[in-house]
């Protein structure tokens, strides 16, 4: 299966925020974006398993979510990839919580990312968010 990414150097690049920072606002960037036709919008920040959404990005997943016109919710997906050579292949990280009707909850069983966004096409009744 070929990858998604054209060039892993590229994406490792730093953006430097130098010059578009005032005091502690500065851009944020959203590890992934699903949106399925403009109905379901599913916003997702990957993280090494033990650390947190800084608050500044945590409140643009949690505003994006709840502006969103139809189904919408904001996930935070965890993994334990140890390897800083490689990529963090999405498909093994799980959903460690999630954001929906303005409210953080954690799961209540464990879910690859691949699973718990099947479940959310099955709950909102699109067989296009299935993987």
């Amino acid at each position: 299966m070929n990858s998604l990414i054209r060039n892993s150097k590229q994406v490792r690049q730093s953006i430097d925020f130098t010059g578009v920072e005032n005091n502690k606002i500065h851009p944020t960037d959203i590890d992934f974006v699903f949106e399925f036709d403009n109905n379901i919008l599913i916003l997702g920040e990957v993280k090494r398993l033990g650390n947190n959404i800084p608050t500044g990005q945590r409140l643009v997943l949690e505003r994006l979510v709840d502006n969103w016109k139809g189904n919408s919710i904001a996930l935070k997906v965890v993994h334990n990839h140890k390897d800083d050579d490689t990529d963090i292949p999405l498909v093994d990280c799980y959903v460690e919580s999630y954001y929906f009707n303005n409210e953080w909850s954690k799961p209540k069983k464990y879910y690859s990312l691949k699973e718990f966004i099947n479940e959310l096409g099955k709950k909102w009744k699109n067989n296009k968010c299935k993987f």
